[in-house]
Parts: C-alpha cells; sequence; structure tokens
C-alpha cells in the first residue's frame, strides 16, 4: 500500500513538472513610480553674507542695497555728528516685520531693525535680514536721509 502511495505521488511530481516544461514564468506587470508630493520645495541654502553702508554728510552710500535672506548688514557712521539707523517709517520704526522703536532696550532689541541708540563717529550697527522684500530704512536723528534694502 505504501508503495502504491508514492509511485501516485512520484507521479503527480512528474506530470506537474511537464506541464510547465518550455512554459516562461510570468513576469511583473510594470507599474508607474508613484509621485509624492511635499508641502513645500526646500529652500537651497546659500552662505549669508556681511554688506557695509556707510552713513556719510552725504546719506547712506549705498542708498539701495539688493541682499539674499540670512545676510547682514553693517552700518557703519562715517560723519562727524551722530546717526541712528533704523526701519522706517519715523518715528515708529515699524516697518521691517517685528520691528518697533518701543521695543529698544527690552529683550526683543535684537530682533529688531533698529539700532536703538546714536552711533557716534566710527560706531556700527549690525542687523541681519531674515524676511524677503522691500525694505526702507532712514536716520532717526535726520529722517530725510533714508535708503532702502531689497531682501530676495
Amino acid at each position: 500500500m505504501k508503495t502504491i502511495i508514492f509511485l501516485m505521488l512520484a507521479g503527480l511530481f512528474i506530470v506537474a513538472g511537464c506541464s510547465q516544461y518550455g512554459k516562461t514564468a510570468p513576469q511583473p506587470i510594470p507599474q508607474p513610480e508613484t509621485v509624492t508630493e511635499t508641502e513645500e520645495t526646500p529652500e537651497i541654502e546659500t552662505p549669508s553674507a556681511t554688506h557695509t553702508i556707510e552713513i556719510t554728510r552725504d546719506g547712506f552710500n549705498p542708498s539701495t542695497s539688493t541682499i539674499s535672506k540670512g545676510d547682514t548688514v553693517n552700518f557703519i557712521n562715517k560723519q562727524a555728528i551722530a546717526s541712528w539707523p533704523a526701519s522706517a517709517v519715523h518715528p515708529t520704526h515699524k516697518v521691517y516685520p517685528g520691528s518697533d522703536i518701543n521695543k529698544c532696550d527690552t529683550a526683543e532689541q535684537s530682533d529688531t531693525f533698529d539700532a536703538c541708540r546714536r552711533l557716534s563717529s566710527g560706531e556700527t550697527f549690525s542687523f541681519t535680514f531674515n524676511e524677503r522684500g522691500n525694505w526702507r530704512y532712514h536716520d532717526h536723528l535726520n529722517p530725510t536721509t533714508t535708503g532702502t534694502i531689497t531682501v530676495q
């Protein structure tokens, strides 16, 4: 009886093997690539740069500048009299986001585009621009002296 079962199983294996002879194995059907959308395209970071604007008796030099987001501008007083560079509009200094003359002498002063004091001859005020746009500024002590920084 064991011999009969063995012969039957052997026959099944032979028949199954022969039925596959000469047939090509099924090929997988190519699937289209899945595209995943992201919410935002990441910004390519560029190294930040430092720019200098001189404050002279003739005004800001240069009076217009184009910089990149994250760049720093050093305002240096090159004249004999005091100067106070700050975001427009005089006297509130609120044009650049987060700026306000009322933030001077507070914990928020470092985030404000405002020197918050008189700069004597040779003194410097530095500010890093992290907001894109066209930002007008002025000399708080001489409001008719103005300039514009474009942040790209």
